[in-house]
């Protein structure tokens, strides 16, 4: 039998390491190569999947997506999968939860100039808020969020917000005197209704469904696309049309998360924000007539309500919040919101 010389030796050894190189690589369940893993954002938001809310965020989802070729996902989670909003707040904060899109009432506590977006009745109609919000006020907010490490991208709508309840109609202030009515955390919410000498009480989105059954709180006060998404228009019967607050929205992102991103990583996130705007306000419009619709169908008496009396009682609410947000921001405010 012939020897193998040294160098048949060595390049046989090099023929069996490329097998079994390709072997290893082939076997069943096992990639050909470790692929590049996409990074994804968590964006936490205030409302049901089945909430307007819900297809913005994933329409904002898929636009991130398509723009960055797949190597950054969003995540929506619904009310509640992240804790309540203060804990998806204060997640934005540490880096904890990377995105988020909520009402403006949740946000009062964290940054306080926010109320004086919510001062009652402040807009007469959408497109005085919608200037105010895309104007130099609306920028100062948005950009007043990073001293709390958070960047404030857009604003957004979620529809104006009316008055339901389960014990009568509501056309004036003195038909709240009583009744507890559920309310968002922010102060504003809470002395708007403590002046028509209603009892504010403030539950969790997620747990007001029962608080409504078990006559925990007799009414409260959303916009007729929460009526809907949430399921209350089981356990309501009357709607004043108050439109007592705008509902502005803000789309946010962690700043030590969005920091953490590659330069060009961050323009998308930051110019997807801006585009998805007008989807935004275009859906939360839409859906709005088209659920109060459902109410109607449903049998919930809706009345119209008498804006001069409401005006003159929540006077004091002005009174107590430009004291609180500061005299020039508020009076800025409200002559931007007039012109």
């Amino acid at each position: 039998m012939r020897r193998l010389t040294r160098r048949e030796m060595l390049q046989g050894g090099i023929g069996v390491a490329a097998v079994a190189g390709t072997t290893l690589w082939s076997f069943p369940g096992r990639p050909a190569r470790a692929a590049a893993q996409p990074t994804v954002l968590k964006l936490g938001h205030a409302d049901t999947a089945l909430h307007p809310a819900h297809m913005i965020a994933t329409r904002f989802e898929d636009l991130v997506k398509e723009r960055s070729g797949g190597s950054l996902e969003v995540r929506p989670y619904p009310v509640g999968q992240l804790g309540t909003m203060a804990n998806v707040m204060s997640g934005l904060t540490t880096g904890i939860v990377d995105l988020s899109m909520t009402a403006s009432g949740f946000l009062e506590s964290f940054f306080p100039q926010v109320q004086a977006i919510d001062l009652p009745f402040l807009f007469k109609d959408v497109g005085s808020a919608e200037r105010l919000l895309d104007g130099p006020i609306g920028r100062e907010i948005l950009n007043g969020m990073t001293v709390k490490g958070i960047y404030g991208l857009t604003w957004g709508h979620y529809g104006w917000r009316e008055t339901e309840t389960r014990a009568h109609t509501l056309k004036t202030p003195a038909d709240f005197k009583g009744l507890k009515i559920r309310v968002q955390p922010g102060g504003v919410f809470f002395a708007m209704f403590k002046a028509v000498d209603a009892v504010p009480v403030v539950v969790d989105l997620s747990e007001l469904y029962l608080a409504l059954s078990q006559g925990t709180v007799n009414g409260y006060e959303l916009p007729f696309l929460a009526v809907i998404s949430s399921k209350l228009v089981e356990v309501t019967k009357y709607v004043g049309l108050t439109n007592h607050v705008y509902n502005a929205g803000a789309l946010m992102a962690s700043k030590v998360r969005l920091d953490s991103l590659t330069p060009k990583e961050q323009e998308i996130i930051r110019e997807t924000a801006k585009e998805i705007q007008p989807f935004w306000r275009k859906t939360i419009a839409e859906k709005s007539l088209e659920n109060r619709r459902m109410c109607e169908q449903a049998g919930l008496v809706i009345t119209e309500v008498d804006y001069p009396a409401f005006q003159k009682a929540m006077e004091p609410v002005y009174t107590e919040f430009r004291a609180k947000i500061g005299p020039e921001f508020v009076d800025k405010v409200m002559q931007a919101a007039r012109s």
